[in-house]
């Protein structure tokens, strides 16, 4: 359900001529005012919660049009649908009240903290306290993507103390979210385990509940979360409401309820995510249809005004591409979308056609990666584990070949640098590969189950065995998240259904102590 401050605010002419039919709602700017105006008796107007704006009762294809939205409209008009009927609903709070709060890492002493506003919050600010120490950020402009539907907003937060818990807020305009609270890593942070997801929509219709609720169950052991990759399913609106979206405009209704899904996550633990193709733009059929939509959603626009990682701190382009060290373990978060060659999404997005890539000159992205692995490759004595996670395999099934293009850009380079383990999505089911003894590939685990809108790809699938150089194991029945356990010295992966919670698969990685973490008595 979107909330109160959430902005639709459906573009067109056809709409324009719909809203001005009766400009005596249209007029109104109060919600009271709204609700109370009569016409020849009769109250002919209705208060949106998701736009903040008076409407025509009756009006379709307008804000609170959509079914999902009877609960955010108020009217005393017997002819609505609206579950408010008196003018005492109408609430206080306006489009400047920080929403979607979300965290991710910025080095080894930052954080970055993302929000949303409806109205163009200016002067924002984010204030962090551990004791008497107060930090504030640097607030960046804010970001508007597509006219009338809210504004995207970054701080920075810098000089943190390592160790140390913060209690922060977020205020625009004198309007302030509630307390929240983050960690910073510790110094020698030598164990943690981290959240791991993807391909995760939003609600009952994604088949995520289940998913969504373990996150839940074990966020207090985790300290941040990767996912990676198709974040939501904004791009197949849809598809995940139960009736209102075959024939209107839902991506933004679905971002934002998905970010608000998972804020109780993304508010007090970093949330690590990378491009996988359901961020590259929306191609329902409205979207295809109404040019406006398509090509201010296109080539992975959304995906990086929402989110904000640690691209600047490691030389990174945007979201596609970065890297972060965290404890005993460099994370490369890696682009299998586009900028490298015969990438799915290169120069065109499949659905739409739109211009697709080209966030960096022809092989820098391929040329960054090689740095950035050689890079950490030279410094395993800070972090004996390179860890890489991007959207899309190059195996499934019983060791079956996908991606062939992805794996063709990435593994030279993963294998010459050693990466340890490659995390990924994609395929809707799990799939795990380890290399056997004596092989020289690299151990994926495909962890895609979290729940989509199209359901698990083969729920029938499961397989396990021995083929080609790798022990493998397929689960495709359930619904499924993982967690990565870490120490200088062993990765753990759990993987468990997401609706009992049963640990159906666990594998360790093993490598011998580095000299430094050797003590002679």
């Amino acid at each position: 359900m979107r909330t109160l401050g959430h902005v639709v605010f459906l573009l067109g002419v056809g709409f324009r001529q719909a809203w001005s039919a009766n400009a005596s709602c249209e007029t109104l700017t109060q919600c009271s005012g709204c609700v109370d105006h009569q016409v020849a008796g009769s109250y002919e107007c209705y208060w949106c919660g998701v736009d903040l704006g008076c409407h025509e009762v009756g009006a379709v294809d307008l804000p609170c049009s959509i079914p999902d939205d009877d609960s955010q409209c108020i009217s005393k008009s017997p002819a609505s649908s609206c579950q408010n009927a008196s003018s005492t609903s109408c609430r206080s709070e306006n489009g400047y009240r920080p929403e979607q709060i979300h965290l991710s890492l910025a080095g080894p002493t930052g954080m970055r903290v993302a929000w949303k506003t409806s109205a163009d919050a200016k002067n924002c600010k984010v204030d962090a306290q551990t004791g008497s120490d107060l930090v504030e950020a640097i607030v960046y402009e804010p970001v508007q993507y597509l006219e009338g539907f809210g504004y995207h907003h970054v701080g920075l937060l810098e000089g943190l103390k390592k160790g140390a818990t913060y209690e922060y807020w977020v205020s625009c305009a004198g309007f302030s979210s509630n307390a929240r609270s983050f960690e910073v890593a510790p110094e020698g942070l030598e164990s943690y385990r981290a959240l791991v997801v993807a391909d995760m929509g939003y609600g009952a219709r994604s088949f995520a509940v289940g998913s969504r609720r373990l996150m839940d169950e074990l966020k207090e052991s985790t300290s941040l979360t990767i996912h990676a990759g198709d974040v939501g399913y904004a791009d197949v609106a849809f598809e995940t409401y139960d009736e209102g979206c075959s024939g209107a405009f839902c991506y933004e209704a679905v971002y934002d309820d998905y970010m608000v899904w998972i804020e109780n996550v993304t508010d007090t633990k970093p949330y690590m995510v990378c491009p996988g193709n359901h961020e590259v733009g929306c191609h329902s059929t409205y979207c295809l249809s109404q040019p406006y939509y398509a090509d201010a959603l296109s080539n992975f626009t959304a995906f990086n005004a929402r989110f904000a990682m640690p691209s600047p701190e490691s030389h990174g382009v945007l979201n596609m591409w970065y890297s972060f060290d965290y404890g005993p373990v460099h994370f490369v978060s890696i682009n299998t979308e586009t900028d490298f060659p015969n990438a799915t999404e290169a120069t065109e997005a499949p659905h739409s056609h739109l211009p697709s890539g080209g966030f960096a000159p022809a092989g820098e992205y391929l040329r960054w990666l090689e740095a950035d692995l050689k890079s950490a490759n030279e410094n395993r004595q800070a972090t004996p584990w390179i860890v890489a996670f991007g959207h899309r395999p190059w195996l499934v099934k019983d060791v079956e070949p996908v991606n062939l293009e992805v794996e063709l850009a990435h593994v030279p380079l993963f294998k010459q640098y050693g990466v340890d383990l490659y995390i990924s999505g994609h395929h809707h089911g799990y799939h795990r590969y380890l290399p056997v003894e004596g092989s020289d590939e690299i151990p994926l685990v495909c962890n895609g189950g979290a729940g989509n809108p199209g359901g698990l790809d083969d729920p029938t699938l499961s397989l396990s065995g021995t083929k080609n150089g790798y022990d493998y194991l397929v689960m495709g029945t359930d619904t499924e998240i993982g967690t990565l356990d870490v120490t200088r010295t062993q990765l753990t992966f759990t993987a468990y259904k997401s609706e009992t919670g049963e640990i159906f698969d666990v594998f360790n990685l093993t490598r011998p102590p580095l000299q430094s973490d050797i003590f002679v008595m």
